[in-house]
């Protein structure tokens, strides 16, 4: 008697709303990809920088003014960058925003090589923060747009996941590099390498069509204020994030004066770095879970 063999079981489709639906996508999984491995380079020179100016100035203040360079731009310049990526082309705004990040990024580098005064070092990290103000609001509003509705939880977890997945590799990666000798200014340069990654996605993939509302004049600065106030939830979400970047943020960037102050740790020391990237390990397991 011949006997048929069993034929395959098919592949049964991911459950919608998973993590690996939203990653069926090939557009988004293009984003997503080249979107960790820039965060990784971006969050190599966000343990660097500050270390390295605390042990150029041993002034906890100077580190301040530079988490203010980094972030300032984000406060002051999110939302008019969110709508003027409403208004023009979004390909075109997401490669002019890593083409300013970039050139800050080689700037950090040469002024690091060069040993260039700590004024330099100030305007080319306010160069990456104003490129990462321009780029937030047009990512935020293009990764989520290239998976259908229904899989949107998926991909705000792997979203999640890659910040702080990206968060505990750079530093291990910066620990790795310093040990074999890398200098700061070469772990610049390799950040700014790293935007070619998002540079060639977006120039890869299909961007949706942009169908957001265009608004005029003030409505389009407070869009976003008057849907928190009508909608609490996500009042109540604004109010929780922008209480711990308050509170929170800060500490992060001065933390190698607080290493250095309370546990005795130099901050140019591979221990520094390891200790750092104990941070996003807790929030890394809660994105996946």
């Amino acid at each position: 008697m011949n006997h048929e063999p069993d034929p395959k079981p098919k592949k049964q489709p991911p459950r919608p709303g998973t993590a690996r639906a939203a990653f069926s996508y090939p557009d988004f999984r293009i984003m997503w990809t080249s979107n960790f491995l820039s965060s990784i380079g971006t969050w190599m020179q966000n343990v660097l920088l500050p270390a390295y100016v605390y042990e150029r100035t041993r002034s906890a203040t100077v580190v301040g003014v530079f988490i203010f360079a980094q972030l300032g731009p984000m406060l002051l310049l999110s939302i008019p960058a969110g709508v003027m990526a409403d208004r023009f082309d979004r390909r075109k705004w997401l490669l002019f925003a890593q083409i300013v990040q970039m050139t800050g990024s080689v700037a950090l580098g040469i002024c690091a090589i060069a040993d260039s005064p700590i004024w330099a070092l100030f305007f080319a990290q306010m160069t990456v923060g104003i490129g990462n103000a321009i780029n937030a609001p047009a990512f935020s509003a293009v990764l989520p747009s290239l998976v259908r509705p229904e899989d949107l939880g998926g991909s705000i977890s792997l979203s999640s996941a890659s910040v702080n997945g990206s968060r505990v590799t750079g530093p291990i990666l910066v620990a790795v590099l310093v040990s074999w000798g890398a200098t700061t200014g070469q772990v610049f340069i390799f950040n700014a390498a790293t935007y070619l990654f998002v540079t060639w996605a977006v120039m890869r993939i299909t961007l949706p069509p942009n169908n957001s509302k265009k608004e005029e004049g003030m409505k389009a600065l407070t869009g976003g204020f008057r849907v928190a106030r009508e909608r609490k939830s996500i009042g109540r979400i604004l109010l929780t994030m922008s209480s711990f970047s308050l509170l929170s943020l800060a500490y992060v960037g001065l933390f190698p004066a607080v290493a250095d102050l309370t546990f005795g740790i130099e901050p140019k020391s591979v221990s520094y770095k390891w200790l750092y990237a104990t941070w996003g390990t807790g929030a890394l397991l809660g994105a996946l879970a």
